[in-house]
């Protein structure tokens, strides 16, 4: 049985991975800012080596593009320097100072000592020289993260400046550390480095509360994970992968896989931070209105096929069909409106699983009336009767179990409607859970949080009809003796 169980467990990962296509298509459908990436392949990854070459062409040859140009270098700060400065000696004179101006500026972002004025090109090309030959070292992958070690192990203001001279050639182990620091002080050091090097955000003030410290550092992250490849070199291994992840569809599964979903765009909190502590709520509500629809669906279900035409099944069969005609939303209002205003919670997730619960017992009893219909007029049940077994024991020990086959199937199949209930229930009741947030985010186009809803929401599905087609593995001796004639055992 754990065998099978685990076969169907990998079958279901080629599931998700279509089901990864679908739901990237709908949500790269919705309006929003524009990707140069391109969404399935990228032939040609774009680095900083790359894009610094690319800058410093266009630069060096003075051609419409040379603002743009100057832009990028700027942009790409320190972790250019070392594809930039080894080349200003093979370029033409007039190249090697525009180039050398075009650098200027960062230097004051690298609160370089200057002790000239950068604005004549004698003196830019002249100092850059030097820098490279006094400072060339410092710029070695080994350097840098040492120097992100000792700054973290023990900040000082030199160990800072130090960093800020590396400028973004710094970033990737400076935002690394902001994911394993706790110190407020060392947090507000790595925020100030990363800051003064991309010019973006403001630094964390040492004073900030436990709360601003973990949002700040998801900000940080989440730029990161966008903007990565524009600071990093690809090299080998790195470069052949990047083929594939540097792509729309590429990151955007790597951010799945990794768990890295982004920011909220209505309180900057991280995604995962988000769903972890929502999710809960709404699994909670699917799980009870699961449960407390099937032990009542059973038995109704049962009894009324076993009793057709009679009262009992014509009234059962009344009820369950306006409960199917009444939406979700109608029934969680009603309960909300028979209760006290201000409920307890427990009082609440109480109304809201029946809420939930009432359209799946009307859908489930019907399947579960079906499926006894169909029992009732096989062979072994006719037989137990003319063994004059009672009508109790023929029903609960021969009938039953054989028809609760495809209410099992059922369940696994059920659950994407439970899911799509508890949204609106989780509204009506206010129960802050997935679905509240997630009516939230609709009014608020919150992208990240949908896509990371969606996502749980498919691997759930996944996981139950996995256990779904496990349990009636369990359930049913004939698929229990294919699985061990398989394995190369018999049942005894």
């Amino acid at each position: 049985m754990f065998r099978h169980a685990l076969r169907r467990v990998l079958w279901s990962v080629p599931t998700l991975l279509a089901t990864s296509l679908v739901l990237f298509f709908v949500t790269t459908l919705a309006p929003g800012p524009s990707d140069p990436l391109p969404r399935f392949l990228n032939l040609d990854p774009q680095d900083v080596r790359a894009l610094a070459k690319r800058a410093l062409a266009h630069v060096a040859a003075a051609d419409p593009s040379q603002e743009a140009g100057k832009r990028e270098l700027r942009r790409l700060g320190g972790a250019a320097l070392p594809y930039v400065l080894p080349q200003l000696e093979a370029l033409a004179p007039d190249a090697r100072r525009r180039v050398a101006l075009a650098l200027a500026p960062l230097a004051e972002r690298m609160q370089l000592p200057v002790g000239a004025d950068l604005a004549r090109p004698e003196a830019a090309v002249l100092f850059w020289t030097r820098f490279w030959d006094d400072r060339g070292l410092d710029f070695s992958a080994v350097a840098v993260n040492r120097a992100v070690t000792r700054l973290v192990e023990h900040g000082t203001d030199l160990r800072e400046s130090d960093l800020i001279v590396l400028d973004t050639l710094a970033l990737p182990p400076v935002i690394r550390a902001m994911a394993n620091t706790t110190d407020p002080i060392t947090l507000a050091r790595l925020t100030e480095i990363a800051s003064n090097a991309s010019q973006r955000g403001a630094p964390l003030s040492a004073k900030a509360s436990e709360e601003e410290a973990r949002r700040a550092a998801g900000d940080w992250r989440e730029w990161w994970f966008v903007n990565s490849t524009d600071f990093v070199a690809l090299d080998g291994v790195d470069r052949a992968i990047a083929v594939v992840t540097d792509t729309r569809y590429g990151r955007w599964l790597k951010r799945i896989a990794s768990g890295q979903l982004g920011v909220s765009a209505i309180d900057g909190e991280p995604i995962t931070r988000k769903l972890l502590a929502r999710a809960p709520i709404t699994l909670l509500l699917c799980a009870l209105a699961m449960l407390v629809s099937f032990a009542l669906a059973v038995p109704i279900g049962a009894i009324g096929a076993w009793w057709r035409g009679r009262a009992f099944d014509v009234a059962s069969s009344v009820v369950m069909f306006i409960l199917y005609a009444t939406p979700t939303f109608a029934i969680a209002e009603v309960l909300r409106r028979l209760t006290a205003t201000e409920a307890f919670d427990s009082a609440r997730i109480g109304l809201a699983v029946s809420a939930l619960a009432a359209g799946s017992l009307a859908i489930l009893s019907r399947w579960q009336r079906t499926a006894m219909l169909d029992i009732a007029r096989q062979e072994f049940v006719r037989t137990a009767r003319a063994k004059g077994m009672r009508n109790g024991r023929v029903l609960v020990v021969h009938a039953l179990r054989n028809a609760l086959m495809p209410m099992v199937t059922v369940a696994g199949l059920h659950l994407p409607a439970l899911l799509g209930g508890a949204i609106v229930v989780e509204e009506v009741f206010g129960l802050r859970g997935a679905g509240f947030e997630t009516m939230r985010a609709i009014e608020s186009h919150d992208g990240a949080w949908l896509t990371a809803v969606l996502v749980a929401a498919a691997i759930a599905v996944t996981l139950g009809l996995v256990a779904s087609d496990v349990a009636c593995s369990a359930l049913d001796p004939r698929m229990r003796e294919v699985l061990a004639t398989r394995h190369g055992r018999r049942l005894r």
